[in-house]
């Protein structure tokens, strides 16, 4: 009788044990899902440079999360963002600085009249239906810096300075943080003259074959016609392999002498510089 009691309450207490040992699990579907950056490419950003957000649930507008940071605060996974907990989140980011602005579509657009800036931005997609998830960043530079430099002329004559006032324009003013396609809209600049005839203009990723330097007799108002026009992409195209839909937009340098009709071209990185004519 005694061995009974003894093994009931052994069954007792294991039962008691088994039943605090049977977690009840909880329903986290409600709870945000964290997402944490991992820089694949930063294509030479600086720690301190901004960068922009946002995270689209698929859940809807009402979802979406926006979020200012810097590059150096995104390193080493030490950056998170919440969302709600979605099959799949979408995110995409820029680092831009200086004149361009976001309109409320998702749009960074120069405004007619400013240079453009160093543009570079990222898209992803991850589950968000974890309770945290990985999203890596690889940068695509979305911007040319372009160097034009005219030689040849007469610099004695016109106090050292290029006879002419420059101005640059273009059909495209901006790009579509969550497309990536340009945006169609005028972007014109009037770069400031550096050493002797050379000027520096930062160009958005382009639609179209539109941009051209403008040059305009300085007696005159800026919006007085041009004396002549030249129409960048007929010297650009003659570098092999450039085109306006690679990933990541080389910085040029043009070198025209206006005199003998006769240019040099080369992207940045490169050693040999290409020759050709062009026709006024």
């Amino acid at each position: 009788m005694r061995q009974l009691r003894t093994l009931t309450g052994v069954l007792a207490i294991t039962a008691v044990c088994s039943a605090c040992q049977s977690p009840i699990k909880e329903d986290r579907s409600s709870c945000p899902a964290t997402l944490f950056f991992e820089f694949l490419d930063t294509q030479g950003l600086r720690p301190t440079d901004l960068m922009y957000l946002e995270a689209f649930p698929v859940l809807g507008e009402e979802s979406r999360v926006r979020d200012t940071t810097t590059v150096g605060a995104m390193a080493g996974k030490t950056y998170s963002l919440q969302v709600r907990r979605s099959d799949v989140v979408s995110i995409y980011g820029a680092a831009c600085f200086g004149n361009s602005r976001i309109s409320g579509d998702g749009e960074w657009v120069v405004d007619a009249g400013q240079d453009g800036d160093p543009l570079y931005r990222f898209a992803a997609k991850v589950s968000g239906m974890e309770e945290s998830a990985v999203v890596p960043v690889e940068m695509t530079k979305e911007h040319s810096t372009i160097h034009v430099k005219f030689t040849e002329f007469d610099l004695q004559r016109n106090h050292g300075r290029f006879p002419y006032r420059v101005s640059v324009k273009a059909n495209t003013c901006g790009l579509d943080l969550y497309t990536g396609l340009p945006v169609p809209g005028p972007f014109r600049y009037f770069p400031e003259e550096g050493l002797a005839g050379e000027y520096v203009f930062t160009v958005p990723r382009q639609a179209d074959h539109s941009l051209c330097i403008d040059l305009q007799d300085l007696a005159l108002d800026k919006e007085a016609p041009p004396v002549d026009s030249i129409v960048l992409w007929n010297i650009l195209k003659q570098l092999d392999g450039f085109s306006w839909d690679l990933p990541n937009l080389p910085d040029l340098h043009v070198e025209i002498d206006y005199v003998r009709s006769l240019v040099s071209v080369y992207i940045s990185d490169w050693q040999t510089a290409t020759y050709i004519h062009y026709t006024r």
